[in-house]
Protein backbone atom coordinates (compact mmCIF):
# COMPACT_ATOMS: atom_id res chain seq x y z
CA UNK A 1 0.00 0.00 0.00
CA UNK A 2 2.90 2.37 0.65
CA UNK A 3 2.85 5.52 2.68
CA UNK A 4 2.30 9.24 2.30
CA UNK A 5 4.64 11.99 3.50
CA UNK A 6 3.30 15.51 4.00
CA UNK A 7 5.52 18.55 4.46
CA UNK A 8 3.46 21.38 5.84
CA UNK A 9 3.67 24.33 5.88
CA UNK A 10 5.91 25.30 2.98
CA UNK A 11 7.04 28.86 3.71
CA UNK A 12 8.37 31.74 1.65
CA UNK A 13 5.64 31.38 -0.98
CA UNK A 14 2.57 33.48 -1.64
CA UNK A 15 -0.41 31.75 -0.09
CA UNK A 16 -0.40 28.56 1.97
CA UNK A 17 1.68 25.65 0.75
CA UNK A 18 2.40 22.00 1.39
CA UNK A 19 4.09 19.08 -0.35
CA UNK A 20 2.69 15.55 -0.46
CA UNK A 21 4.79 12.58 -1.51
CA UNK A 22 3.31 9.12 -2.06
CA UNK A 23 5.66 6.14 -1.75
CA UNK A 24 5.12 2.53 -2.80
CA UNK A 25 5.98 -0.51 -0.66
CA UNK A 26 9.64 -0.28 -1.75
CA UNK A 27 9.85 3.39 -0.68
CA UNK A 28 10.02 4.57 -4.28
CA UNK A 29 8.27 7.85 -5.08
CA UNK A 30 5.04 7.18 -6.93
CA UNK A 31 3.69 10.72 -6.89
CA UNK A 32 4.76 14.11 -5.55
CA UNK A 33 2.66 17.26 -5.50
CA UNK A 34 3.14 20.87 -4.53
CA UNK A 35 -0.10 22.44 -3.24
CA UNK A 36 -0.30 26.24 -3.06
CA UNK A 37 -3.52 28.16 -2.50
CA UNK A 38 -2.95 31.62 -3.93
CA UNK A 39 -6.40 33.17 -3.59
CA UNK A 40 -6.11 36.32 -1.49
CA UNK A 41 -9.40 38.03 -2.38
CA UNK A 42 -7.91 41.25 -3.73
CA UNK A 43 -9.74 40.75 -7.01
CA UNK A 44 -12.99 41.35 -5.15
CA UNK A 45 -11.49 43.93 -2.83
CA UNK A 46 -10.71 46.38 -5.64
CA UNK A 47 -14.03 46.01 -7.45
CA UNK A 48 -16.00 49.24 -7.38
CA UNK A 49 -13.00 51.30 -6.25
CA UNK A 50 -11.80 54.26 -8.33
CA UNK A 51 -9.18 53.11 -10.83
CA UNK A 52 -6.51 55.44 -9.41
CA UNK A 53 -6.66 53.62 -6.03
CA UNK A 54 -5.89 50.17 -7.44
CA UNK A 55 -2.10 50.63 -7.63
CA UNK A 56 -1.99 51.65 -3.97
CA UNK A 57 -4.33 48.89 -2.77
CA UNK A 58 -2.52 46.00 -4.46
CA UNK A 59 0.76 46.93 -2.78
CA UNK A 60 -0.63 45.10 0.26
CA UNK A 61 -0.62 41.76 -1.60
CA UNK A 62 2.94 41.02 -0.52
CA UNK A 63 5.19 42.39 2.19
CA UNK A 64 8.32 41.57 0.23
CA UNK A 65 7.59 42.97 -3.23
CA UNK A 66 4.96 45.74 -2.98
CA UNK A 67 6.57 47.78 -5.75
CA UNK A 68 6.16 44.97 -8.28
CA UNK A 69 2.44 44.81 -7.55
CA UNK A 70 2.19 48.61 -7.69
CA UNK A 71 3.94 48.80 -11.06
CA UNK A 72 1.92 45.93 -12.50
CA UNK A 73 -1.31 47.65 -11.48
CA UNK A 74 -0.08 50.96 -12.89
CA UNK A 75 0.64 49.27 -16.23
CA UNK A 76 -2.78 47.62 -16.16
CA UNK A 77 -4.40 51.01 -15.51
CA UNK A 78 -2.44 52.41 -18.47
CA UNK A 79 -4.14 49.78 -20.63
CA UNK A 80 -7.55 50.49 -19.10
CA UNK A 81 -7.12 54.21 -19.81
CA UNK A 82 -5.88 53.53 -23.35
CA UNK A 83 -2.33 54.80 -22.80
CA UNK A 84 0.10 52.79 -24.95
CA UNK A 85 3.37 51.88 -23.21
CA UNK A 86 5.42 53.84 -25.77
CA UNK A 87 3.44 57.00 -24.87
CA UNK A 88 4.70 57.04 -21.29
CA UNK A 89 6.83 60.12 -20.71
CA UNK A 90 10.58 59.54 -20.40
CA UNK A 91 10.43 60.80 -16.81
CA UNK A 92 7.57 58.44 -15.98
CA UNK A 93 9.43 55.50 -17.52
CA UNK A 94 12.60 56.38 -15.59
CA UNK A 95 10.65 56.69 -12.32
CA UNK A 96 9.08 53.25 -12.81
CA UNK A 97 12.46 51.72 -13.59
CA UNK A 98 14.05 53.44 -10.58
CA UNK A 99 11.29 52.12 -8.31
CA UNK A 100 11.76 48.60 -9.70
CA UNK A 101 15.56 48.71 -9.33
CA UNK A 102 15.24 50.12 -5.81
CA UNK A 103 12.96 47.25 -4.82
CA UNK A 104 15.32 44.71 -6.37
CA UNK A 105 18.22 46.17 -4.35
CA UNK A 106 16.12 46.20 -1.18
CA UNK A 107 14.99 42.59 -1.62
CA UNK A 108 18.56 41.48 -2.30
CA UNK A 109 19.81 43.17 0.87
CA UNK A 110 16.95 41.79 2.94
CA UNK A 111 17.50 38.32 1.59
CA UNK A 112 21.22 38.38 2.30
CA UNK A 113 21.12 39.93 5.76
CA UNK A 114 17.96 38.17 6.97
CA UNK A 115 18.23 34.74 5.38
CA UNK A 116 21.80 34.06 4.25
CA UNK A 117 24.14 35.97 6.53
CA UNK A 118 22.87 34.51 9.84
CA UNK A 119 23.60 31.03 8.47
CA UNK A 120 27.01 32.12 7.21
CA UNK A 121 27.79 33.59 10.64
CA UNK A 122 27.45 30.10 12.12
CA UNK A 123 30.37 28.98 9.96
CA UNK A 124 32.66 31.82 11.07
Amino acid sequence: MGRKITIEPVTRVEGHGKVTIKLDDNNKVVQSRLHIVEFRGFERFVQGRPYWEVAVLVQRLCGICPVSHHLCAAKAMDVVMGVPSHKLTPTGDKMRRLMHYGQFFSISCSSFFSFSFPRLALWL
